[in-house]
C-alpha cells in the first residue's frame, strides 16, 4: 500500500511543496519595495506566569525580526521591548463580530521606541482573505480594532504609539478561503514490554508559536510525548472536513476518521486533531491528509518514530487504546477505554450538575487550559468526554475530571474514579 500511495500523490505532494516555498522564499515587502529586509535575531526567554516571556534588546535603529515569533519590529532607536502570548476574550471579540486570526502579544517597551508593529498572519495573499484582516488593540476590558497601514504576503503592518497587546482578527462573516497552515507530530511511543504508542496529529495556522505548542504538551505530558520534526507546510480550508489516512497494515487505528478545521480555536488550546493508536512496533509510517471524500492530498509525508522510549513506565497505559477497537484481521484489542469510562462517571450527574462541570471546564482548571465556551455550548455528555479527551489526552482528561469533581463535592463519584486509575493521579 505504501507505494500505492507513493505513486498517488508524488506529484501533487511535489507541486504542492514548491508552491509553499515560493510562498516562504518571498521576500518580506515589510512596507515598499525600497525598504531592507528586517535584521533577525533570537530574544531571550524568561519564565513569566508559567509562560514563556520574550526580551529584545535593540542595540539601535532599524528593522527587526524575532526567530520564534515571527513578529517584526521598526525600532526608533535603541530599548528594551518584552513581549509575551495572552489569552484572547472570546465575549469582547464576539461582540464586535471578530474572531481570532492570530495570537494575541502583550508588549512592553521600556523607552517606547518601537514605532512599527508587524503582525504575522497566515492568509494566502492572493485569495481575498487578507481584506478582512485587522488588528485588534486591547487594554483591560477596552478593545479598538486598527486598520492595517499595509498589509504584504506575510505580515500586517501598523504604526503604533504606545503598548498593550495587540493581535490579528477577522470579520466573523468573512468568506471562507485557504490558509497556510501546519501538521505538527507528537509521538508517544512504546514502553517495554508492551508494544502499544501514540502518534498525535495537531493542525495549526501557520502563524502560531510552534515553540509554544511544544511547551504546552511538555507541561502536560512530562517527557512521554516527543515532538517529531517533518516538514509540517500545508493549505487548509477552515470549517471543511479532511481525513487521515496510513500505509500501516497492522493493527491501528484512526480517531476521529474525518475532523473539520476550525483554524481561529488553535492559538490557545493545543489538543490533536486526530491520534493514530498503533497496537505493533512501528519504526516508519507514511502519512496522507486529504479533504473528506477528495482525491488528492494536502499534506503527506514519510515519518520516522523515534525508538527510545520514555522513562516512565506508565507513559503508555493500557487504556489508550479503545476497546471496541477492531483492527484489520477481526482481532480486537482487550483493554479498558478511558472515554468509555469518563461517559460512565459523568452519567451519575444530573442536567444542573452537568452544566456545572462544563462551566469549571470553561472557566479553567489550575495546571490545565480552558475549553472555549463555544465548544461546550448545547454540549452532550458524549461530547463533553470528546471534548476533554481531546484537549488534555487520557491522563489529562482523567486527572481535570477528579479536579473538578472534588470542587463539586461530588467526591464519592471521585474516589470510584481513582480507584478505575490509580496510575493517572
Amino acid at each position: 500500500m505504501a507505494n500505492s500511495l507513493n505513486t498517488e500523490v508524488a506529484e501533487n505532494t511535489e507541486r504542492m511543496d514548491e508552491e509553499l516555498e515560493r510562498g516562504r522564499d518571498s521576500p518580506l515587502l515589510l512596507d515598499h519595495h525600497h525598504m531592507s529586509s528586517p535584521d533577525e535575531f533570537t530574544p531571550e526567554i524568561h519564565n513569566k506566569d508559567n509562560r514563556g516571556e520574550y526580551r529584545f534588546q535593540c542595540p539601535h535603529a532599524g528593522l527587526f525580526r524575532c526567530s520564534i515569533t515571527g513578529l517584526v519590529f521598526r525600532m526608533e532607536g535603541e530599548g528594551e521591548v518584552l513581549y509575551r502570548t495572552v489569552p484572547w476574550d472570546w465575549r469582547l471579540l464576539a461582540q464586535n463580530g471578530k474572531r481570532p486570526a492570530g495570537p494575541l502579544f502583550k508588549f512592553t517597551c521600556l523607552k517606547r521606541s518601537v514605532c512599527q508593529l508587524h503582525l504575522p498572519h497566515c492568509e494566502i495573499y492572493n485569495s481575498g482573505g487578507c481584506d478582512f484582516l485587522s488588528v485588534a488593540h486591547v487594554t483591560d476590558d477596552i478593545i479598538e480594532f486598527i486598520p492595517p497601514r499595509e498589509i504584504t504576503e506575510t505580515h500586517i503592518i501598523i504604526n503604533i504609539s504606545g503598548f498593550s497587546a495587540y493581535g490579528e482578527v477577522k470579520d466573523e462573516d468573512s468568506p471562507t478561503v485557504p490558509i497556510r497552515a501546519l501538521v505538527l507530530l507528537f509521538y508517544k511511543p512504546p514502553v517495554v514490554p508492551k508494544k502499544r504508542s501514540i502518534l498525535n496529529v495537531l493542525w495549526l495556522p501557520r502563524n502560531a508559536v510552534i515553540r509554544e505548542v511544544q511547551e504546552e504538551w511538555k507541561r502536560r505530558n512530562g517527557d512521554k510525548c516527543i515532538y517529531i520534526e517533518t516538514n509540517p507546510r500545508c493549505q487548509l480550508t477552515p470549517n471543511k472536513e479532511y481525513e487521515l489516512s496510513t500505509d500501516l497494515t497492522d493493527e491501528y487505528l484512526i480517531q476521529p476518521k474525518d475532523a473539520e478545521f476550525v483554524d481561529f480555536e488553535s492559538y490557545e488550546n493545543y489538543f490533536p486533531t486526530f491520534q493514530l493508536f498503533i497496537q505493533t512496533v512501528v519504526v516508519e509510517v507514511n502519512l496522507l491528509l486529504k479533504e473528506n471524500g477528495g482525491e488528492e492530498s494536502v499534506w503527506y509525508r514519510h515519518v520516522w518514530l523515534p525508538a527510545t522510549p520514555p522513562s516512565d513506565d506508565s507513559a503508555v497505559s493500557p487504556t489508550e487504546v479503545p476497546s471496541s477497537v477492531k483492527p484489520p484481521g477481526g482481532a480486537t484489542a482487550g483493554t479498558t477505554n478511558v472515554s468509555y469510562l469518563l461517559l460512565g462517571t459523568l452519567a451519575e450527574l444530573v442536567s444542573k450538575e452537568l452544566e456545572a462541570f462544563q462551566w469549571h471546564l470553561i472557566q479553567g482548571v489550575e495546571g490545565f487550559t480552558s475549553i472555549p465556551r463555544g465548544q461546550l455550548e448545547n454540549a452532550n455528555k458524549q461530547v463533553t468526554v470528546d471534548r476533554m479527551v481531546q484537549q488534555y489526552l487520557d491522563d489529562g482528561a482523567v486527572k481535570i475530571t477528579l479536579e473538578i469533581l472534588r470542587k463539586m463535592d461530588q467526591n464519592k463519584l471521585a474516589e470510584y474514579l481513582e480507584k478505575k486509575f490509580p496510575n493517572n493521579v
